[in-house]
């Protein structure tokens, strides 16, 4: 793959960029979507905030300490970076607090293992191009297996937070339909 990229610029150099513009791809486009981080997946994102978001850019600096763990990062973060772009029109049409109180109405009507089931299907179906790919390239010493090892990072990264971002909402719609000033927690006459 080396011998593609001009000598003047260096893979490491690519890598570097490439992972620069796809951080900064995540973020802005996070940013778009949820300025507040109420939507934000990532609970320690959201926990720590927007400073954070902008350190993560700092990763970019990896492949100057190995490539194979750049192409790991970086394959993730432009899976993110797409699937945020993908949202962006509805949450910036609809606003972020608003579009947060849609999905906790949904929630309140629905069960939490529908959320969960397609959250998890997703991840396994981004596992298997890892799993395919690792079968196709299975000597590290090939780019294609450092791919898989991205695809892989991204399928536990959706499953995980993508998980873990659904309980929270459960939870929450839960406590607020218990709440009495709530319209679904006043009694009905």
């Amino acid at each position: 793959m080396r011998e593609y990229i001009p000598t003047n610029i260096g893979f490491e150099n690519l890598l570097c960029v490439l992972i620069l513009l796809s951080r900064l791809g995540d973020i802005g486009s996070t940013y778009l979507i949820t300025p507040k981080l109420k939507l934000e997946t990532n609970p320690i994102a959201r926990k720590l905030g927007w400073w954070f978001a902008i350190a993560t850019v700092f990763v970019c600096l990896v492949p100057y300490y190995s490539t194979a763990l750049a192409i790991v990062i970086l394959v993730p973060s432009l899976m993110v970076c797409a699937a945020n772009t993908g949202k962006v029109w509805f949450a910036r049409a609809y606003g972020e607090d608003n579009y947060h109180e849609l999905i906790l109405n949904v929630a309140r009507r629905s069960r939490l293992s529908h959320a969960l089931i397609p959250t998890l299907v997703a991840a396994i179906f981004t596992a298997l191009i890892g799993l395919i790919l690792l079968m196709l390239s299975p000597d590290p010493t090939n780019w294609g297996y450092w791919f898989a090892q991205g695809f892989l990072a991204y399928a536990f990264v959706i499953g995980f937070y993508g998980s873990l971002f659904f309980v929270r909402l459960f939870r929450r719609a839960k406590r607020e339909d218990k709440k009495p000033d709530h319209p679904a927690g006043k009694p009905s006459c």
